[in-house]
């Protein structure tokens, strides 16, 4: 039951990270303003606001312009209701468990904004860059990583981006990455390490790859900009997961 109601609570917390993810890139009030529609601007009452249930009973659509509402809102708010249902079955109510919220949550936010946008805010990952090195210099990390690799993944990760993006400035003469990807590894490699760089690079850009081929194939632009953060995200979604265990079968 405790697993439950974390999950109710979360799709609730995921109700205010749509909030963020839409109003944050614009520089709009998280916390006063009141919900209202994106198509029409009419207000959202509280019963047309309930996580999950609403949208379903409004099937999808607005009650003042009746246009679709994005999907997004009951995606995030269904995997921010897992990722609560998840953290205490694993980590109980517990400090780890906290910590593991946090990181996640920081992560759905900047893949949405990302996404939409093609922006990745100072706001969420140069405050979970300095959380994360707090935590791994205390000892509390959730991924066991202590502050010699936190530093030294951060600064590393961050490098080899900020490198990369000055490069291709230097001998293209337009900007290929937004430093914003730089500032998102230099917050992964806090709470991550040095050994999830690599497989967090490889592994986004080579899904970017398999997205970007075809989509430059269809809209028939070379330059079509892709949200190259939301595969960073993907790949740390992973790693935690899968890395260690990559990383034992390839040595």
């Amino acid at each position: 039951m405790v697993a439950f109601y974390l999950f109710v609570f979360g799709t609730i917390i995921g109700s205010f990270l749509n909030v963020c993810i839409f109003r944050l890139p614009k520089d709009q009030d998280i916390v006063v303003k009141k919900s209202f529609c994106q198509n029409c601007e009419k207000q959202i009452f509280w019963y047309e606001n309930i996580p999950l249930i609403s949208y379903l009973f409004l099937l999808g659509r607005c009650s003042g312009c009746k246009k679709f509402i994005s999907t997004q809102y009951p995606v995030v708010e269904l995997l921010t209701g897992f990722l609560f249902f998840h953290a205490h079955l694993r980590y109980g109510l517990s400090l780890e468990a906290l910590f593991i919220v946090l990181f996640y949550i920081a992560l759905i936010i900047i893949f949405f904004t990302d996404f939409n946008e093609y922006l990745i805010l100072d706001i969420i990952t140069l405050p979970m860059f300095a959380l994360g090195v707090a935590i791994s210099f205390l000892q509390i990390n959730p991924f066991s990583i202590n502050i010699f690799e936190s530093l030294i993944g951060s600064l590393v990760g961050f490098l080899i981006l900020y490198l990369i993006r000055w490069f291709y400035l230097k001998y293209k003469g337009i900007e290929g990455m937004g430093l914003g990807d730089a500032k998102l590894i230099l917050f992964l490699g806090a709470w991550l390490g040095i050994k999830s760089i690599v497989f967090i690079l490889l592994l986004s850009a080579v899904t970017a790859l398999l997205v970007a081929i075809p989509l430059v194939i269809i809209k028939k632009n070379k330059n079509y900009p892709i949200p190259y953060g939301c595969f960073i995200v993907f790949a740390s979604f992973l790693y935690p997961i899968i890395g260690d265990t990559l990383y034992k079968f390839l040595s």
